[in-house]
């Protein structure tokens, strides 16, 4: 798959009719390694109200899976997962998501930083979120890298 298949990305509540696609995606093994299950992170939503999990879509297919929060006392929106199946990595699909997550994050409240975190050695992870306007912040949270965007 390809960009060149001009499929619109968009993001999608997880709902009672894509809630298993979206547990089905999958990761390379490392990178399962790094990164919760999806299955997990609807569990951690369920009982998380700050939590909204969307699934990642390119027109009519599902490819990936995204968890926001936005955390009030801090006047943050944190991304806790980032995923985009292994069948739909490596042609451009990972930054047109993590650029729809921001345009979306960014119409709720414009102002809002919004970080995500990734364990140090993920440097593929760490190239993309840098090309689109992640800074790293020199912190660490339980043994993460956490970056910022504006």
């Amino acid at each position: 798959m390809s960009l060149s298949d001009k499929r619109p990305i968009h993001l999608q509540p997880v709902t009672l009719d894509n809630w298993q696609r979206c547990i089905h995606l999958r990761l390379s093994p490392e990178q399962a390694r790094r990164v919760a299950s999806n299955l997990y992170s609807l569990a951690e939503a369920y009982v998380q109200p700050r939590c909204t999990p969307r699934a990642i879509y390119a027109g009519e297919q599902m490819i990936g899976f995204v968890m926001t929060e936005y955390i009030a006392a801090t006047g943050a929106y944190n991304i806790p997962r980032f995923m985009i199946d292994i069948d739909w990595q490596g042609a451009g699909f990972g930054g047109a998501a993590l650029q729809a997550v921001i345009d979306a994050l960014k119409s709720e409240r414009e102002d809002a930083p919004i970080l995500i975190s990734l364990t140090p050695e993920n440097e593929a992870a760490r190239r993309l979120y840098e090309r689109y306007g992640f800074e790293d912040t020199g912190q660490r949270f339980h043994g993460e890298d956490v970056l910022r965007h504006p």
